[in-house]
């Protein structure tokens, strides 16, 4: 059996591939989706909770591409996770996993994408893609000076 998954150094920034920070109380599933996104080149930091989340979050000093967090854990949940970064790194990206059923999440008036558990990987890794390619990227800078366009008749 395969020791723990070695955690990456927060401060080795990777510019080269997206980051995910995967946060789940559950130790098999934040393993397996740890390994399902390194295995899809990411490069991956995954916290305990939600609380270690924004920890690791504003510890590293590079882009956070994606949060996968679950949306019940201790201390802090995967809602309120993404609250605190979607306010602290603009742009960042969501995902939501839960195994609680549907109605009990609808009831708590989240609009964040949720991906339910059980999923296959497939999913999970189209999810994952579509949510990257949907990024908003920072606008170009135009110089606000005199254009070389002709003028209009």
């Amino acid at each position: 059996m395969p020791g723990p998954i070695p955690r990456p150094d927060i401060h080795a920034v990777d510019v080269r591939r997206p980051v995910i920070l995967v946060a789940d109380d559950e130790a098999m599933v934040r393993d397996l989706l740890t390994i399902l996104m390194q295995g899809e080149g990411y490069f991956v930091l995954s916290a305990r909770d939600g609380h270690e989340g924004l920890e690791l979050s504003r510890k590293y000093p590079g882009a956070i591409d994606l949060v996968i967090t679950d949306v019940h854990m201790p201390r802090m949940n995967g809602t309120d996770l993404c609250g605190h970064l979607l306010e602290e790194r603009p742009g960042i990206q969501v995902l939501l996993v839960s195994g609680a059923d549907t109605r009990e999440i609808a009831g708590q008036n989240i609009n964040l994408p949720l991906l339910r558990k059980p999923f296959d990987p497939e999913t999970l890794t189209a999810t994952v893609q579509a949510l990257l390619a949907a990024r908003v990227q920072p606008a170009k800078h135009e110089p606000s000076g005199p254009r070389d366009d002709p003028p209009e008749r």
